[in-house]
């Protein structure tokens, strides 16, 4: 059995980082270690996660506040595993989460990430929906497109190999809500993924949760487009002003609706037609519903 680092970053996560690694010591897959990173929480996580010590499997580091990218890199950088992976303080694995996906990547030798379908909860974990993943072909084109949920929840849904990371994959310390995004981004541009069709991960859905500030989320998706585009992500000229346009009108939807404001709103859409007209189509039905 290969050994696993499963990391963890911690921000005053005091409610739920006592489920999270508990989730993790109960994995029916026992050849793993558990990287826990506290980034300078102020609350009592720091007592929560050292009630779980002393442990051989667990490694707990200590660390100034430097945002949740720097977090998981340093968990990286101290892994000793031959797989990673990722778990947010507040969510779940299932017991088998990392068997099933250690299996997959055994028996895929072509593949180098592997990531199932998740539950949506509540605080309590109780379900609310099930998000599928999409295993399909042009993954990297539908992740850029927006086009529906591709990998729900991660990181905490993805076990990758550590050859990822020796060959330079990092989570970018000037991304923080979208850090995930661009990391995907670059994992489904340079390897092939696999995808289990059973949910193996439980992602609480928050209401104070950092993707829901609409503000930080506007700049972060902006900003990781703009790199999307630097890497040559995009496959045409045409193809990329869509991707634009699309984010556009998530844009939209997140200030018309969550942020209460129509003017931003309405500003975004505007910016979407000038950038790809055809785009009205998709905006036509999306209005009648």
């Amino acid at each position: 059995m290969k050994l696993v680092s499963v990391i963890i970053p911690a921000y005053n996560a005091e409610k739920y980082i006592s489920d999270a690694i508990t989730s993790v010591l109960s994995q029916t897959y026992s050849n793993f270690e558990l990287i826990i990173i506290n980034d300078g929480s102020t609350d009592k996580t720091d007592q929560l996660i050292r009630s779980f010590l002393p442990n051989a499997k667990i490694n707990y580091i200590l660390q100034k506040n430097s945002g949740v990218s720097n977090s998981r890199n340093t968990g990286m950088q101290n892994a000793k595993g031959d797989y990673f992976s990722f778990l947010d303080a507040d969510d779940y694995f299932e017991p088998d989460n990392l068997l099933y996906k250690v299996n997959a990547l055994e028996q895929h030798s072509n593949c180098f990430f592997c990531y199932s379908d998740v539950s949506m909860c509540n605080e309590n974990f109780n379900i609310i929906s099930f998000a599928k993943s999409y295993g399909g072909e042009n993954l990297l084109e539908r992740m850029l497109l927006w086009d529906g949920t591709v990998i729900p929840s991660l990181p905490s849904n993805i076990v990758i190999k550590k050859q990822c990371y020796t060959n330079g994959l990092l989570f970018d310390n000037e991304l923080s809500t979208a850090a995930d995004q661009m990391f995907a981004f670059l994992i489904a541009h340079r390897y092939n993924g696999f995808c289990i069709n059973q949910s193996l991960v439980k992602y609480r859905v928050l209401s104070n949760s950092m993707s829901r500030n609409i503000l930080l989320m506007e700049n972060d998706h902006i900003l990781v487009y703009n790199k999307a585009k630097t890497f040559g992500l995009f496959k045409s000229f045409w193809f990329q002003k869509k991707c634009f346009a699309n984010l556009y009108l998530i844009l939209a939807g997140s200030w018309w609706v969550n942020g209460k404001n129509k003017w931003k709103g309405f500003f975004y859409i505007l910016k979407a037609l000038i950038v790809f007209p055809p785009i009205i189509i998709k905006l036509i039905k999306k209005i009648r519903g």
